[in-house]
């Protein structure tokens, strides 16, 4: 074997920088406090450390959703407890007006209140989150979700969708409601109407009340003076009698009155209520044969399922004398759709519908929490496990640090001590 002082040299250099190597490596884990620096000081642990980090990334991520879902929420929670507070407002003042002891001045100024009421409503419906989109537009989130046209009526101009963001590998969260289902299918128990319209219903009640009344009742005579158009009309009306009450199914139309007198005059065994027409008038005359109680209420006509500011179709009911003389002020009677008792029913299921769509916000925001709990615990198991795997033994690597620096110490002496000889000094 052939040895030399420069491969002696050599080889003692290349000890040296690995010690150095080594010791580099070991302040640099220090310095971080990591254990692994590059995925070949422990390739097993480089691979785990990897798939932890990712797994937290998206965990913090499902946390960023719940966040941005939380917001809108809140927001559309918000805007809906608004939306209620103003329909009890509204159904208030309906009864308010409702009361006989209101005039027309009062009326009026109840009504002023309600069309501002309404207009806080559309506010309501077109309200944005904090990134200027709609909140009940559905994917229309760019434009309004809805508009007033010039005729007063309501339009939506979303479209169904609901948005909904991830917040865990197998659960989505809904952030808000379409305004179709907000605010336009309140079950009013005779179709689907919308919250503007029951409002528009509202107003225009308020504004017909003092003309109209709920029921006409009379003694032993009484006259029914109908206005209706050309067209025929479908009425439904209960007429009660000494003998008691029966629905009058009957169909009307201008100047021909003959069979509602024949309807009436068919159930007469069953009220007690007999109907003769004056053909020259149109008058019809309702006389009760035991000279008790006339009253006619709960009229429905066909095709009114709506109140309107302008009542084109109803019947006066007038109380006569014994000669037939009018007795006291008439009693117009139309549609109960028209009446304020029937706007405050829908006014009220209207408040009902908004109510049931926040207990829908209300789960949706409870499910969201519960995951950001779930998040949270899962972010700190994984941050653990991170840290079990990534952080440095710091006593571990010192002791191991200066374990390297007196070796290399003692080898450098070594080497300085060796170096000084040479090959001539053993030949001696």
């Amino acid at each position: 074997m052939q040895v030399s002082t420069k491969l002696f040299n050599q080889q003692a250099v290349n000890q040296f920088g690995k010690l150095t190597e080594q010791i580099q490596d070991l302040q640099a884990k220090v310095s971080t406090g990591k254990n692994i620096l590059r995925s070949s000081d422990d390739p097993v642990a480089a691979v785990e450390l990897s798939a932890a980090k990712e797994q937290k990334n998206i965990l913090e991520r499902f946390k960023r959703n719940v966040d941005s879902a939380q917001r809108r929420l809140d927001l559309a929670d918000a805007s809906i407890q608004q939306a209620v507070n103003v329909m009890i407002r509204i159904s208030e003042l309906a009864i308010q007006a409702g009361n006989d002891t209101n005039g027309v001045a009062e009326r009026v100024a109840i009504r002023t209140e309600v069309e501002q009421l309404s207009n806080v409503m559309m506010e309501i419906a077109n309200t944005r989150d904090a990134q200027g989109q709609s909140l009940f537009a559905g994917y229309h989130t760019n434009s309004q979700a809805f508009r007033k046209n010039v005729d007063g009526t309501f339009e939506y101009l979303g479209d169904r969708g609901t948005h909904s963001v991830q917040i865990s590998e197998s659960m989505n969260v809904a952030t808000s409601i379409d305004g179709g289902t907000a605010f336009q299918t309140v079950d009013t128990g005779k179709g689907r109407k919308s919250t503007f319209d029951i409002i528009s219903n509202t107003i225009n009640a308020i504004s017909t009340a003092s003309g109209l009344s709920r029921q006409g009742s009379g003694t032993a005579s009484a006259s029914l003076d109908f206005k209706v158009p050309r067209d025929p009309q479908n009425w439904t009306f209960t007429l009660t009698g000494s003998k008691g009450a029966k629905t009058i199914n009957t169909t009307i139309s201008e100047g021909k009155f003959s069979d509602v007198v024949n309807k009436i005059n068919a159930e007469t065994a069953n009220t007690g209520i007999s109907a003769a027409l004056d053909n020259a008038t149109g008058r019809i005359t309702l006389t009760e044969t035991q000279s008790r109680l006339i009253k006619v209420d709960n009229i429905q006509i066909e095709g009114m399922d709506f109140s309107s500011s302008e009542v084109k179709s109803y019947v006066d009911f007038n109380t006569l004398s014994g000669d037939g003389t009018v007795v006291g002020a008439y009693r117009r009677l139309t549609d109960v759709d028209q009446l304020i008792s029937s706007s405050v029913t829908d006014v009220q299921k209207a408040s009902d519908h908004l109510s049931q769509q926040r207990a829908f916000l209300g789960a949706q925001i409870n499910k969201a929490e519960h995951q950001k709990d779930s998040l949270d615990q899962r972010i700190i198991a994984t941050s653990e496990k991170i840290s079990d795997i990534d952080t440095a033994d710091m006593a571990a690597l010192v002791t191991k640090l200066q374990s390297l620096l007196l070796n290399k110490d003692a080898a450098q002496q070594a080497y300085a001590k060796i170096s000084q000889s040479s090959l001539f000094d053993y030949l001696k």
